[in-house]
């Protein structure tokens, strides 16, 4: 029996909307093309068909552009789908019917461990096996995912969480950047960043850091192997609570306009229209910071580590590896989809900065990454010193989850009851009792 990863809880069991991935050190390798990799079965240049979540312009046209200077004898086609429900079906009905696809991208080990299930990717153990840099870095990172230590899928891009902070309103107020932190220090800065001036009110936080993911890490929504939820277990509660009270105090930004404003699609807005102080978020976010045209504002981004929980004696940065790359089983190229592959990994990686994704494999220095990510502008937009701190922090402890057992119905669960939570309607202790029945219900009928 395959044992699946699956992160429907991995960005925070309840607010897997708000957040959105090391290794051994290792020297650059040469790329694995297999015999006849570079040309067709009749000698001409192979076609190799790639669908991906994020535009072209916004890094993979110059990657593909500088993998065929590379290989001129594979030319590769970019399709885009838009990362959503709707552009993930799109992607799904084209993996199982006929349109020519060799390698595509998952965004959530749900949407992964889902596709793995349906047989719609190849194993890749032996092509990284064959690669003795990406062999040793795979078998010293513990956040990869694995289906019986196989590996159908290699994430592209590294996601560390960290708080983004409004360095004007951290200086007007007197307070100085956090190097290490709990998350009831936390609450205590989002307080006294707190303001209104009239009548308008500038909140201290998006929304407080996650409980049970920082705490509890992998599985946290799951108990006894994932034959019960984890829901009773008093984190979530006190997490709900946390969450209900910071709003009534106004130090985390009010879900009634959360979900009226769309900011789960958004969340970038009231960062960056000074309605908040700070926000918890990964480099990825940080297109938009760098987006002076369409988000102007007039205040340096600095950078804070995750908050760790008051109390455990661990503690997860709750980031993860995303961005995970696959190949279909229908490609009749295989070896030259791995060649595609490994170069997105290792030199490819560099033309992915400018949409702050962060290489997995240490093949680009981090001068580059942080010029790449932060761009021309960043001594004028970031506090860069900060941002090197938070994001290359030797220490960070990813999730993986483990477990999947009705994960897209809990998400589903979670989500729904969680909304209602935060506008009112029900209490933390409802949600507790309705969302673990639900949840119990529904991984009772999926082991059915």
């Amino acid at each position: 029996m395959m044992t699946l990863q699956h992160d429907a809880f991995t960005r925070v069991s309840r607010r897997s909307f708000l957040y959105q991935a090391g290794g051994a050190a290792l020297a650059t390798s040469a790329l694995l093309a297999g015999c006849g990799a570079g040309s067709g079965a009749g000698g001409g240049a192979v076609a190799l068909n790639v669908w991906g979540g994020v535009p072209a312009e916004n890094g993979p046209k110059k990657l593909i552009e500088a993998f065929h200077k590379a290989h001129p004898n594979i030319q590769v086609k970019y399709t885009r789908f838009v990362n959503d429900d709707t552009g993930n079906t799109k992607l799904d009905t084209a993996l199982q019917g006929g349109t020519p696809i060799d390698i595509y991208f998952s965004y959530t080990v749900a949407r992964m461990s889902q596709r793995i299930k349906a047989k719609l990717a190849v194993d890749l153990t032996s092509y990284v096996s064959g690669d003795s840099a990406l062999s040793s870095w795979s078998q010293n990172n513990d956040a990869i995912f694995k289906v019986d230590s196989q590996y159908y899928s290699l994430p592209t891009t590294r996601e560390p969480n960290f708080v983004a902070i409004n360095k004007k309103m951290l200086d007007a107020a007197g307070l100085k950047v956090p190097t290490s932190w709990t998350v009831s220090e936390y609450r205590e800065m989002a307080k006294k960043l707190t303001s209104t001036n009239g009548g308008k009110t500038v909140y201290g936080s998006y929304a407080p850091p996650s409980l049970p993911l920082i705490t509890l890490g992998p599985n946290a929504s799951y108990k006894d192997g994932g034959k019960e939820s984890n829901f009773d277990n008093p984190v979530f509660k006190q997490d709900l609570q946390l969450h209900v009270d910071m709003m009534k105090e106004k130090s985390a930004f009010p879900w009634t306009e959360v979900l009226a404003q769309n900011l789960r699609a958004y969340a970038q807005n009231p960062f960056l229209t000074g309605q908040e102080a700070m926000w918890i978020t990964s480099p990825f976010s940080l297109r938009y910071v760098n987006d002076a045209s369409k988000y102007p504002h007039d205040f340096v981004t600095t950078f804070a580590p995750m908050p760790k929980p008051d109390t455990a004696s661990t503690s997860y940065n709750g980031g993860s590896l995303n961005n995970w790359i696959m190949m279909h089983p229908k490609s009749k190229n295989k070896d030259a989809a791995w060649t595609f592959i490994r170069f997105w990994l290792g030199e490819g990686s560099r033309y992915m900065l400018t949409a702050g994704k962060n290489p997995v494999l240490p093949e680009i220095d981090q001068e580059t990454q942080v010029n790449g990510i932060l761009g021309d502008k960043k001594a004028i937009l970031y506090d860069v010193d900060a941002f090197k701190n938070v994001v290359f922090a030797p220490d960070l402890k990813f999730v993986t989850d483990t477990i999947t057992v009705a994960g897209a119905q809990m998400s589903q669960i979670t989500q729904s009851q969680t909304d209602r939570c935060l506008i009112g309607e029900i209490s933390p202790d409802q949600w507790v009792s309705t969302v673990k029945q639900q949840c119990d219900d529904a991984i009772k009928k999926a082991g059915a």
